[in-house]
C-alpha cells in the first residue's frame, strides 16, 4: 500500500530541513562561490540582449512584441547551450516555427536573431 505525502508531511519536512541557523552557516560558507557563479550566469542573458537589440531596433520592433522576440532569443540560447550541430539547428527551426505560429512573429527577424544568438 503506497504512502502519500500530504501537506502536513511536507510542511514538517520543510520545517525540520530549513533550520535558519544551519542555512545561515551554509549560505555564509558558499557565498563567494555563489556570487562568482551568479556573475557569470547573468552575463549570458545580457549578451543575448546585446546581440538582439540592434536587430529589433533596425526592424522597428517595440513594446510587447519586442519582449516576445527577446523571449525567443533567450529560449534559443538556453537550448543551444546544451546542444550543438544538427540538434541545435533542429531546435532553432522548431522554435522559429513555434514563435512564428503561436505569436505571429516574422520568420525573417526570428532567423536573424537566431543567427546572432547562435554566433554569440
Amino acid at each position: 500500500m503506497p504512502l502519500y505525502k500530504g501537506a502536513t508531511d511536507m510542511y514538517a519536512k520543510y520545517k525540520a530541513k530549513y533550520n535558519p541557523a544551519v542555512i545561515s552557516t551554509r549560505f555564509t560558507d558558499v557565498q563567494g562561490v555563489a556570487i562568482d557563479r551568479a556573475e557569470k550566469a547573468f552575463a549570458i542573458p545580457d549578451g543575448v540582449r546585446t546581440a538582439v537589440r540592434p536587430i529589433l531596433d533596425t526592424n522597428g520592433i517595440s513594446g510587447g512584441t519586442r519582449a516576445t522576440y527577446l523571449a525567443f532569443a533567450t529560449k534559443l540560447k538556453k537550448h543551444i547551450s546544451r546542444q550543438a550541430g544538427t540538434a541545435a539547428t533542429n531546435i532553432k527551426n522548431g522554435l522559429v516555427a513555434y514563435f512564428k505560429t503561436a505569436y505571429g512573429l516574422s520568420e525573417t527577424i526570428l532567423n536573424s536573431i537566431a543567427t546572432a544568438v547562435m554566433g554569440s
